[in-house]
């Protein structure tokens, strides 16, 4: 069938005219009727935006109407669109218009600026010309700086200096931007500044007590901020303002032996502005005054202070008295700066003198202390403990004395070869015997004398520096064991066994139980002097197995009544595991034996296993009574016996 289509009269006929919407968007009727089933789409959007609403896109025969919605258009370009209309054979083609926003909108409308100036770069986006005033109130320091530059989608971009500021307030300015009834406002905000000048920022003075004026100029009501100092003060403060000032300070004379420096801060409160003004004083020299130069002292340990009247830190020279020592003084100006010493005690039988000299670096200016401290009465040990090796020996003991003294030691393995002693130092030798099989041992030796209430002990400490830390050890046939050797002789060990048909040792101390028996391992030292033994048990399974017996039992006489049970705590102390297979139990009279009883459990290396047996016998059996325990290792079986009496 040919398909007819028909637009009612008084109705638009869009399919011949274009269908125009106003950028804020709206809804139009396409009417007309068919005579077929028909369609209507949608054949392109604009950048992909789908901003056309068709409904409904499909109808059938008969009057139709279908609105066409567009939506708002916030962009500044026109916009249009072709739907296709089916019906049949027939197909029309509706072009969609909808005009561009009509506006001026900035892109930001709020500028802060420093108060040293800069430029301002305004974004006008626009679909109209546009015109822009700054107001004459601000065209002293807002200027525009170039023409505006188009840029894409209508928008333009316009460039502003702005002045550097001389005013202390933050300022504000604005730039109106028009087009057509509609108005934009940029406002620029600039900074203020103080503004502070000095007419001089530093001073050198004399070391006289003077006074000096400094000229401030500024724009603002400055403060002033002084050291915390005592010889600079301020002399007149003046009203300070929008003028220049004159202010007053003054200084004491300088008595030390150093310039002196203070910084003056004049700054504004309400910010970070500031200038400093550097007051440079000169000194009037070195002074140094000593009342007394000699001194006289005892030996003992002491402190000496001695007055010293100077304006300086001066150098302090012992020239070679290492016992006496400098406490530290700060004190600063012409004052009396108490030199002090600390003095060691002379522990030397003579009396000694030391000539400290006092200087300036700087100048001649020096001056010589004489001290000397007498000689110590009596006895003196520099060292009161001596340790010595296992091998003994001989060592030397030093007594300082200016009086009679002895040694004496209740210490058999002391021997003292002299105990008297002269008005020097004298050396004692003294023989430590070795220490053979006995422990560490600590000896005194006493140095004495009677008339002068004195006694000092020395004590002798006599260490092992090479032994095993185990005398004894077993091992299992076919097993091995380090031995350790405690060595602090720093010296290479050598290794050897006493029968090595019985036990090895390598050169690491590993021993090897080769046969059953007895062997001693023997660790010297490289040069022969120390010397170490252990004595090895080796052993087969039944030497490494203990059981010990107890338990709860009924006994009347030596007998144990039915029903008694004996505890037996098997410990294996060999490196393997074995097998406990059996345990029968065997009284002391005639025909009085049990039933074998077959464990079959293992006992870990080194662990202790319980097993309980019982008297099952109505008449019981006679003490003592035997359990017969048979063991397994390597397939081989040992018997053992273990008593309870």
């Amino acid at each position: 069938m040919k398909s007819e289509v028909e637009v009612p009269n008084g109705a638009v006929n869009y399919f011949k005219n274009d269908m125009d919407f106003d950028f804020d968007g709206g809804s139009k009727i396409v009417a007309f009727s068919a005579n077929l089933r028909w369609s209507m789409e949608k054949t392109n959007t604009q950048n992909g935006v789908d901003w056309l609403t068709i409904d409904p896109t499909v109808g059938g025969s008969g009057n139709s109407k279908v609105t066409f919605t567009a939506a708002e258009n916030n962009t500044y370009e026109d916009r249009n669109m072709v739907v296709r209309f089916i019906c049949g054979d027939t197909i029309r083609n509706i072009r969609v218009n909808q005009k561009r926003l009509e506006a001026i909108t900035l892109t930001s409308d709020v500028f802060e600026v420093p108060a040293s100036g800069g430029y301002v770069h305004v974004v006008v986006n626009h679909s109209k010309d546009f015109e822009f005033t700054i107001p004459e109130n601000y065209k002293g320091w807002i200027h525009q700086a170039t023409a505006s530059t188009r840029g894409l989608l209508d928008q333009s971009v316009i460039s502003f200096t702005i002045d550097p500021s001389e005013e202390y307030e933050k300022r504000e300015g604005k730039i109106y931007f028009t087009a057509g009834d509609e108005q934009e406002v940029v406002t620029v905000y600039q900074a203020g500044e103080g503004q502070l000048v000095l007419s001089q920022n530093e001073y050198n003075l004399t070391a006289a007590e003077q006074e000096f004026t400094v000229d401030v100029s500024s724009n603002y009501d400055f403060s002033i901020e002084m050291p915390k100092v005592e010889w600079l003060k301020e002399n007149i403060s003046q009203t300070r303002g929008m003028s220049s000032h004159t202010l007053k300070f003054k200084v004491t004379q300088n008595d030390d032996y150093n310039t002196r420096s203070a910084k003056i801060k004049i700054y504004d409160k309400n910010s970070n502005q500031s200038e400093d003004i550097v007051i440079n004083q000169a000194s009037i020299g070195a002074k140094l005054i000593l009342d007394t130069k000699t001194f006289s002292i005892n030996s003992e340990k002491q402190d000496l202070d001695i007055d010293v009247m100077s304006n300086f830190d001066y150098n302090v020279d012992f020239q070679g008295a290492n016992w006496l020592r400098k406490r530290q003084n700060n004190t600063r100006g012409i004052t009396n700066r108490v030199l002090m010493l600390s003095i060691d005690e002379n522990k030397n039988n003579d009396a000694r003198t030391a000539q400290i000299k006092l200087s300036d670096k700087n100048s001649e200016v020096a001056e010589i202390i004489t001290i000397t401290q007498g000689a110590k009465s009596g006895i003196e040990v520099p060292t009161k403990e001596f340790a010595v090796d296992e091998l003994g020996g001989t060592i030397t003991i030093k007594v300082n004395a200016n009086a009679d003294y002895k040694l004496t030691s209740n210490n058999d393995w002391i021997s003292i070869a002299a105990n008297t002693r002269a008005l020097t130092p004298h050396e004692h030798q003294v023989t430590i015997a070795a220490l053979g099989d006995a422990e560490d041992r600590d000896g005194t030796i006493t140095v004495s004398n009677d008339a002068l209430n004195y006694s000092a002990t020395i004590t002798i400490k006599q260490r092992n520096t090479f032994y095993f830390e185990t005398k004894s050890m077993d091992i299992m046939v076919g097993k091995e064991k380090m031995l350790s050797v405690k060595n602090t002789t720093k010296q290479n060990v050598e290794w050897s066994s006493s029968n090595t048909a019985i036990a090895t040792v390598t050169d690491n101390g590993y021993v090897k139980g080769i046969n059953k028996g007895t062997a001693t391992i023997i660790a010297k030292t490289a040069d022969g002097k120390h010397t170490a033994t252990c004595k090895v048990r080796i052993c087969e399974i039944p030497d490494m197995i203990t059981i010990k017996s107890g338990g709860t039992v009924s006994k009347e006489g030596d007998l144990l009544k039915n029903g008694s049970q004996i505890k037996w705590a098997i410990k294996n102390n060999s490196p393997v595991k074995i097998t406990l297979k059996s345990m029968q139990l065997e009284g002391k009279a005639s025909g009085e034996l049990g039933n074998e009883y077959y464990a079959n459990e293992d006992i870990a290396a080194g662990s202790t296993v319980t097993k309980t047996t019982k008297i099952e016998a109505a008449a019981g059996y006679h003490l003592p009574i035997t359990c017969h325990f048979v063991f397994v290792y390597d397939n081989k079986e040992s018997e053992i016996d273990a008593t309870y009496e």
